[in-house]
């Protein structure tokens, strides 16, 4: 059974753990540096004038902090440090019945969190503000928005499924069965989203996204899936915003 059986790792207990904590020192040193740049030019308070500069300016550099921080981890440490290529990260041919599934799998996740989030919001109403979309309006200029669509629905997806699926499931399931690997691999790509409504939601579709991985042998149904959540979330927070979407399909708080 999938859930019992082991994966090959290409890397060793140690190794995982080098290129762990290379990660994780990597990407909190340039977050720190980030916000000490801004605290010694333009400042917090000039930074962050307004809602829209928060979720701009904050997702675009965290996004563009963490795709650094991955790629240059994973291609130096985690690939050429132990001669290893892109295909040990699941980087393999896929067929058209993957990525169809891999779609499919997306639509019916993003309702079921949909309706989870529905739930979240009647039995925790403080949570509500903590579920707002991440862009709800367009006033920001074109380059911003352009760069945080392309972050969002392209760049993310592809960085995320290389290190949380690539290598942190793979590493794990070298060690353990695979269930277990999910649930530690899943918990901690929920808590990469920081925000608690969201955090659970991400951990729920990164079980989907785990079997997409497995079954298919490949890290493209993975890539696929993550990037039609990401395309539907933020195309469907823009038109709730616009209230263009009918009343069971608004996310909540709007």
């Amino acid at each position: 059974m999938i859930l019992t059986q082991r994966l090959h790792s290409p890397w060793t207990k140690g190794q995982g753990f080098l290129i762990l904590i290379a990660f994780l020192l990597l990407y909190m040193g340039l977050s720190a540096g980030h916000m000490l740049i801004v605290k010694s030019t333009v400042g917090f308070k000039e930074y962050l004038k307004n809602d829209t500069d928060f979720y701009t300016k904050i997702l675009i550099s965290g996004q563009l902090i963490k795709a650094f921080a991955i790629i240059t981890v994973i291609g130096f440490i985690a690939l050429k440090r132990y001669r290893l290529n892109w295909t040990k990260l699941g980087f393999v041919a896929t067929t058209r019945k993957w990525i169809g599934i891999a779609i499919i799998v997306a639509l019916l996740g993003l309702f079921l969190r949909l309706l989870l989030m529905k739930w979240m919001a009647t039995e925790m109403p403080n949570w509500v503000p903590l579920m707002q979309p991440p862009l709800r309006d367009l006033a920001v200029n074109l380059t911003s928005l352009m760069l945080f669509l392309a972050l969002t629905i392209v760049i993310t997806p592809i960085v995320e499924e290389i290190f949380f699926r690539g290598f942190l499931f793979q590493w794990f399931a070298g060690r353990k069965p695979v269930w277990p690997a999910a649930l530690i691999s899943s918990a901690m790509f929920g808590a990469s989203h920081i925000v608690p409504p969201q955090a659970i939601s991400a951990a729920l579709m990164s079980f989907a996204i785990l079997y997409l991985f497995v079954a298919s042998g490949s890290l493209w149904p993975p890539i696929v899936c993550h990037m039609v959540n990401n395309l539907i979330s933020i195309g469907g927070n823009l038109l709730a915003s616009a209230d263009l979407l009918p009343s069971f399909l608004m996310p909540p708080g709007m």
